[in-house]
């Protein structure tokens, strides 16, 4: 039987397409070259994913610097990296570290199993693999995601709105996400709300503020689209059911979050 193998080359990582029984997984501490590495994954030799790491402007150059990784790839063929970011080899930062800085790649399946990429597109983070219900996100960790349509990445951080005490509204381009807390417009509706949210929904719109970056409007329904090709990548418009689930607000990375002055 040929299994599976997982192999590393400076920043890029091939993985051949065997058969396998169970999970892999292989822990390793990558060393950045270059001051906004990228981060490439190739199966069979060929380049099927390319990640580029956008710098915090907290930590603008990271060559040098190193990447405490864990890449997965389960038996369903679908390939899980994520790590932490260090200016130490031997060690790294966790969760409760005031500089805890974590990437998570999105997740994606083998050509093989290619069918199951095709059904997550327009879908949600939670859908993606990039967030787990149960389960907080810390905001230490950023996500790279891979538009659907253009392939080129891009990086979001978030926030749990819920937790926030409020809702999220992004415009129209997506450069700008507003955060609105609770009591500051009547009937705003509350995160895992379902059923009611139609019936005030116009009236809360109508309060709120312009977008004082790119162009637009805030709507509830209004997706989160590439920054590159402006396609919707979290297609709230064509997937209005996955909304109230979607309780973690997300914006491009070192970009400020839009607030209602109290």
């Amino acid at each position: 039987m040929i299994k599976r193998q997982i192999k590393i080359k400076g920043t890029d990582i091939y993985i051949s397409n065997g058969l396998i029984n169970n999970d892999r997984e292989v822990n390793i501490v990558f060393q950045f070259s270059e001051s906004e590495p990228t981060i490439k994954v190739f199966e069979n030799n060929q380049l099927i994913r390319k990640y580029i790491i956008e710098t915090l402007s907290s930590n603008q150059d990271l060559k040098g610097q190193f990447f405490h990784s864990s890449i997965r790839v389960l038996k369903s063929g679908a390939v899980m990296i994520d790590g932490i970011v260090s200016k130490n080899k031997g060690t790294c930062s966790d969760w409760k570290d005031e500089k805890y800085e974590a990437i998570r790649l999105q997740p994606f399946f083998l050509s093989a199993q290619n069918q199951e990429n095709l059904k997550l597109k327009g879908q949600g983070l939670f859908q993606r693999g990039l967030h787990f219900a149960g389960t907080v996100t810390p905001s230490g960790v950023r996500v790279v995601c891979i538009c659907d349509d253009c392939e080129k990445s891009f990086t979001l951080q978030h926030f749990h709105s819920g937790f926030s005490e409020g809702q999220y509204f992004y415009s129209t381009d997506s450069k700008q996400t507003l955060f609105v807390s609770n009591g500051q417009i009547e009937n705003l509706s509350s995160q895992l709300q379902e059923g009611t949210i139609e019936v005030n929904l116009n009236e809360v719109e109508s309060k709120l503020p312009k977008p004082t970056k790119g162009k637009g409007e805030y709507k509830y329904y209004n997706s989160f689209c590439c920054p590159h090709c402006s396609s919707g990548f979290i297609d709230f418009r064509n997937n209005k059911n996955i909304r109230p689930n979607e309780y973690y607000g997300n914006y491009l990375i070192n970009h400020e979050i839009q607030r209602i002055e109290k």
